[in-house]
């Protein structure tokens, strides 16, 4: 059965259980209770209509769709384009996919024009603390290790549903229930400091986890960073200090003279920079004084932190720090511009 909108823009977030041998586990340390047999889609998408969202995937041979509430099966209907779909013994419901986008009516209640939902990169990785858990969310699978490993939950991958900042997955996991929920803000692990891009929380058997999610090198990687202090000391005006950090575990950009590149590594509890290997053009005194301030503090970091306007912060063992801004962020205010006009 063909539906072009579901299979372009979702993952594969789960296998029919019955096919694939995948069912949920839950093992609380001792004897673990017989795997549930449950029967997810075969493959979901979210569209994201207005402020509502519609989840539509495949169970067996027939086409399902989730909406306001309530769950449709489909069958396909004629359409001069695209693929249309009737709710089975309810013509009223239907979903219309053109391309990239989707009209949905549902009992005849027609919907803000739908488009793909936005889902996390899989696989994808959320931990949390006091007391440790980590879980893992693949294509086929979510695995939550919580109560510092003593239990251990399975299930196959659910549906995902989209909101506004937020990604959410469900799993009918054993009668426990399983769902984590992905806010795409920035979070801070209690005990490492180290930034992550995602917020998740995940609600199992009555429980709240809260915790962090993503790669923190997706905080760092991206658009040019341009310094715009050293020290506290700001920098010399006109000068040009930069830091792109590659995904092939480089970092490279202007030292405010020479061209430089160093190699970078992020491991669970901080940030490291190597030494920088550069260009030997000649500047200006006071440019070559802030190109070496900064080459050494990049072999000083040991952390790093985004502020709340943005700044990317390098944090040396000594308390320095190497502020830059990406240049879309909001322009350096007054006292910024005040400290661009130190010297040397």
């Amino acid at each position: 059965m063909n539906f072009r909108l579901a299979m372009a823009f979702a993952a594969v977030l789960a296998l029919d259980a019955c096919t694939t041998g995948v069912g949920t586990r839950v093992d609380t340390g001792g004897t673990a209770p017989p795997a549930a047999r449950v029967q997810p889609f075969v493959f979901a998408s979210t569209l994201v209509c207005g402020d509502r969202s519609v989840t539509v995937g495949q169970v067996g041979d027939t086409m399902r769709m989730q909406a306001g509430g309530e769950t449709f099966d489909l069958r396909p209907v004629r359409s001069a384009s695209g693929a249309r779909y009737e709710a089975i013994g309810d013509p009223s419901t239907s979903l219309w996919s053109k391309g990239d986008r989707a009209t949905v009516v549902v009992r005849g209640q027609p919907w803000p024009e739908c488009v793909p939902g936005r889902a996390p990169k899989l696989p994808y990785r959320a931990t949390g603390n006091e007391p440790g858990w980590r879980l893992d969310i693949t294509a086929h699978t979510m695995t939550l290790l919580a109560d510092n490993a003593r239990m251990h939950i399975e299930a196959p991958t659910p549906v995902v549903e989209s909101g506004d900042g937020f990604t959410r997955f469900r799993a009918p996991a054993a009668g426990v229930g399983l769902v984590a929920t992905i806010f795409e803000r920035r979070c801070i692990d209690s005990m490492t400091g180290m930034p992550y891009p995602d917020v998740v929380t995940v609600v199992f058997a009555g429980r709240t986890l809260n915790g962090c999610g993503g790669e923190p090198a997706a905080l760092l990687q991206g658009a040019e960073w341009t310094v715009e202090d050293l020290r506290g000391a700001g920098v010399v005006d006109g000068s040009r200090a930069t830091l792109v950090f590659g995904s092939d575990g480089h970092v490279s950009g202007s030292g405010s003279c020479n061209r430089y590149i160093a190699s970078y590594a992020l491991t669970g509890e901080g940030l490291t920079i190597s030494k920088p290997a550069a260009t030997r053009m000649a500047c200006a005194p006071a440019l070559m004084q802030q190109e070496q301030r900064f080459f050494d503090l990049l072999m000083q970091v040991h952390r790093f932190t985004i502020d709340a306007n943005g700044a990317l912060v390098l944090h040396a063992a000594d308390g320095a720090t190497i502020t830059a801004r990406r240049r879309a962020e909001t322009a350096c205010p007054r006292s910024c511009a005040d400290r661009r006009r130190g010297r040397g």
